[in-house]
């Protein structure tokens, strides 16, 4: 999506290789980031109690892992 976009704006292609590529590591510097903080904010508090692993570690799991098989499903039959 994000390519087609910069595409569209008539970027030169060595400016649309560096744009596209700067955008992905800012993306995944993003992702780094909000699993920083929730490690920082949950797993160095509380990670060795038997509650966050009921509480957190658990439900979080299961929802990651419904998300990933609902776009695979997605990708693949819609």
């Amino acid at each position: 999506g994000f390519a087609s976009v910069l595409g569209d704006l008539g970027l030169a292609q060595g400016q649309f290789i560096l744009s596209l590529i700067a955008f992905n590591i800012g993306v995944e510097l993003g992702q780094l980031a909000v699993i920083a903080a929730a490690f920082v904010l949950l797993a160095l508090p509380f990670g060795r109690s038997a509650i966050y692993r009921r509480a957190v570690v658990i439900p979080g799991s299961l929802a990651i892992a419904f998300v990933g098989l609902w776009w695979a499903f997605e990708r693949s039959f819609m």
